[in-house]
């Protein structure tokens, strides 16, 4: 699948979700549950700000959940696993037993896909997906610190646990291809406590594995400063790098190929969450004026935006990213 950006202008994707519950008038939890209560919520965000990019709701514990893993729904805020049951070779093969393929709501959010690449299959937008990363579920199954200490004291358990959760994700993106999907943001937040070597070993490889097997164009979301991993991450083959807001940009551009595209990275809480539309608006013509000679650039959140987010500060920050360009050709 060809992936190619308009050379005209720049695209502007942030990452939207949960600060559209405001406009549906749903709970969060609701939108994490039922696929239709969020596809209304999402064609609402789209309606209202129009991203050159549409994606379901983030939500990271989709997939441990469908392993077993209890979860829970805050009233406020996003769901957290709340226990690890893999310690033993001998844990993982009962999970493993018991793996039947897609399961728990990983159904919803590939109806939500399916819904949206139709719905918006005559827009020249990216209809797009999220998966957890293979290390970072491997860290909800077993605990991200025990996981840690294998990678050091027992890298051959690590390294089961990792491949068993390679395989569930990639059913999952592959569900989410079938379902209309053009691309596929993996998002691996644990890799950031990761040597530059450990991630190239425990991650990476794995991440090597999904792009070559699927064939389709991957976007590699690590959060925080995973600057001490740019010069490993484009192994991966990920199409795309989306970077937090701690990671400099320009700096990330002299490291990582041009080849390869840079999306990023205005910080979700301090500029999106805590400041004015003026400021939001300085801020994100700031980080346009700071990346205009990167050649491959998306104009993105660092992270997800936000639940209590001001959707006027959203809209600031589309305003000012429109200023450096008109909707022109299809994108994919």
């Amino acid at each position: 699948m060809n992936f190619k950006l308009p050379e005209d202008r720049i695209l502007i994707i942030p990452l939207l979700g949960a600060p559209g519950i405001k406009l549906s008038r749903t709970t969060l939890k609701e939108n994490l549950t039922d696929w239709s209560i969020q596809l209304k919520t999402i064609r609402l965000l789209m309606e209202r700000f129009q991203p050159d990019g549409v994606f379901p709701f983030m939500d990271l514990t989709v997939e441990a959940e469908a392993l077993g893993s209890e979860i829970n729904f805050p009233e406020y805020g996003n769901p957290y696993v709340t226990g690890h049951f893999i310690e033993t070779e001998d844990d993982l093969k009962v999970i493993q037993s018991r793996y039947k393929g897609l399961s728990g709501r990983m159904p919803v959010f590939i109806k939500v896909v399916e819904k949206l690449a139709k719905d918006y299959s005559n827009f020249s937008i990216i209809k797009g997906a999220y998966a957890i990363g293979p290390f970072t579920l491997a860290g909800q199954m077993m605990g991200i610190s025990k996981l840690c200490m294998n990678v050091i004291l027992n890298a051959g358990l690590a390294h089961k646990l990792i491949e068993f959760t390679t395989k569930v994700i990639k059913d999952y993106i592959k569900a989410f291809l079938d379902a209309g999907a053009e691309i596929v943001a993996i998002l691996e937040p644990s890799a950031v406590m990761l040597s530059p070597d450990q991630f190239d070993e425990f991650s990476g490889k794995y991440l090597s594995y999904l792009v070559k097997e699927l064939k389709a164009p991957l976007i590699l979301h690590i959060c925080g400063n995973s600057s001490h991993l740019l010069k490993k991450m484009p192994h991966t083959g990920a199409k795309a790098l989306s970077l937090d807001s701690p990671v400099n940009l320009k700096e990330a551009s002299k490291v990582v190929s041009e080849e390869i595209i840079l999306m990023g990275n205005l910080a979700p809480v301090k500029i999106f969450l805590q400041s004015t539309p003026d400021e939001v608006a300085e801020a994100t013509m700031a980080l346009l004026d700071e990346t205009k000679d990167i050649k491959n650039f998306i104009l993105s959140s660092g992270c997800d935006i936000p639940l209590e987010t001001p959707l006027e500060n959203i809209e600031a920050f589309m305003k000012a990213g429109r200023k450096f360009g008109a909707k022109t050709s299809p994108l994919i």
